[in-house]
């Protein structure tokens, strides 16, 4: 005999996907079985058949079989008295903003955003570490290389709103990288197809003239030499590792970009990549601004890419508005 539980939808989860509902309270679960769930009745909304793609309604009960998500549930690893007190020091060092339903950080360099294999610190145990309840979610991604703004949502209801700014092009992210050799132009778009790439077992992306998903990157030169270039790129479309891509297509690398390309014809002893998620706009705020990491800064100075960056933020608005 099955046992039989129920919960009740909360007002977060108002006009969510049923799947992602279930997930996101009840453990995780494989597409497949979940469906075959649906369709044996061994999970109902309000006593009826429902189907996954189904939107659900605060106060609506849910009547599942329990065992479906026990074997998956997620489970926190405990956080470590030393690892927790680092990540609260960490959070007043990084944060840039927040309100009541987000918050703003500038994500060091080598630090990932999401645990996993070989990732000793990372910002998904940062969040539980100043979040109570755990409803902190993460909006968007960066890479562990890369540094610079990232946004969390303090609330589903929050996150959902991001999701749609984001399907409705109404988030502007902009970035600065060090990059070498210099563009000829100082202006210029750059697309492409963007895939994953075949022919390697670590996720690397590649360009393709059929395959893949169109990708478009806007390019701007700010000061450069005979050698580097401090560049200002707007991913107006949001593909994996779309800007290390597109830099090595048009053989401008940036700097510190192992992956793709490691440029050799410089010395960096900190060796971080030279990607700064610098600038973020989102209806209803100012364009928001995350300061330089000091190795950046310190590369900048080195190699004479002198620049007045205040002045360049005061067009930001003129030259960058929503699609």
């Amino acid at each position: 005999m099955k046992k039989l539980e129920k919960f009740i939808i909360p007002e977060s989860e108002d006009k969510s996907r049923l799947d992602r509902c279930l997930r996101r309270n009840l453990g995780e679960i494989n597409q497949s079985l979940l469906e075959k769930s649906l369709r044996n009745k061994y999970i109902l909304i309000n006593g009826k058949k429902a189907k996954a793609s189904d939107k659900i309604e605060k106060d609506q009960v849910i009547t599942y079989d329990a065992s479906l998500f026990l074997k998956r549930k997620k489970v926190f690893s405990t956080i470590s008295k030393n690892k927790m007190c680092f990540y609260l020091d960490l959070y007043k060092k990084i944060l840039i903003k927040e309100n009541i339903n987000w918050i703003i950080l500038n994500k060091p360099n080598q630090i990932a955003v999401q645990g996993g294999t070989g990732q000793n610190k990372n910002i998904d145990e940062l969040l539980r570490s100043i979040s109570n309840d755990n409803q902190y979610k993460l909006v968007h991604r960066l890479d562990k290389d890369t540094s610079g703004i990232l946004v969390i949502a303090k609330n589903l209801k929050m996150a959902k709103s991001f999701q749609d700014y984001f399907k409705n092009k109404r988030i502007i992210k902009l970035y600065l990288a060090i990059i070498s050799p210099p563009p000829l132009k100082n202006k210029k778009y750059i697309t492409s197809n963007i895939e994953k790439s075949h022919f390697s077992n670590v996720r690397k992306m590649i360009t393709s003239d059929f395959k893949g998903k169109f990708a478009k990157t806007y390019m701007k030169t700010l000061v450069k030499n005979s050698k580097y270039a401090l560049a200002l790129l707007y991913p107006i479309t949001g593909r994996t590792h779309q800007l290390r891509v597109h830099m090595n297509y048009v053989g401008c690398s940036i700097i510190g970009d192992k992956k793709y390309k490691l440029n050799e014809n410089y010395v960096d002893n900190e060796n971080f990549l030279k990607l700064h998620s610098y600038v973020i706009k989102f209806p209803n705020e100012d364009f928001i601004k995350a300061p330089l990491p000091e190795h950046f800064i310190n590369f900048m100075k080195e190699n004479k890419l002198d620049i007045d960056l205040e002045k360049i933020e005061k067009d930001f608005e003129k030259e960058f508005k929503y699609e």
